[in-house]
């Protein structure tokens, strides 16, 4: 917890240099667009870089921090991802995209029943965006995955046999 607490500070100090409100939100939109084009290309580093930079020149935006987590999730740094989503909810407890993105990585660090908290709240927060994000195929490829990384984790294996009887039932994990 001291660690975010110090992070926090050090971030809203970088955000305090010189320059204009205005010049520093138009530089941190640029940098965030940046991030965003080496996200779709593939480039997770590149990405992430520049999600570091908008939060440099904006650090109230959630928004970059989430992008950024994404970019670490796509690179696998499940720890460093969940800082950043810890940011982007403290900036605002009802994000849904920060929220379900913090499911995600909390099942990929084996935190299972954090994972289907932030999943809860995320469902709390905007049902039809959580639902589409985790539809029944979506959930099963991702344990599938995560199952892969680690076989003999039998919490997974139980999981996974769930969600099977759950797709051979009715295919739908909400009716429940």
């Amino acid at each position: 917890m001291q660690r975010l607490i110090f992070l926090l500070v050090a971030i809203m100090c970088v955000g305090l240099y010189s320059g204009s409100r205005a010049q520093q939100t138009d530089e941190a939109a640029m940098h965030n667009e940046e991030g965003l084009c080496y996200l779709q290309c593939g480039n997770y580093e590149k990405a992430r870089e520049y999600f570091m930079l908008a939060i440099q020149c904006d650090p109230a935006n959630k928004l970059f921090y989430n992008n950024c987590a994404v970019a670490c999730m796509n690179l696998k740094k499940y720890q460093e991802a969940h800082q950043m989503l810890t940011i982007a909810l403290a900036i605002d407890p009802h994000y849904v995209k920060a929220l379900t993105n913090m499911a995600i990585v909390n099942f990929y660090l084996l935190k299972f029943a954090d994972a289907y908290a932030y999943y809860s709240k995320a469902l709390k927060a905007d049902s039809s965006y959580t639902k589409e994000r985790f539809r029944l195929d979506k959930v099963i490829a991702g344990v599938k995955q995560v199952q892969s990384q680690n076989p003999d984790n039998d919490d997974l294996k139980k999981i996974m046999r769930q969600l099977e009887i759950i797709k051979n039932s009715n295919g739908d994990i909400y009716s429940k």
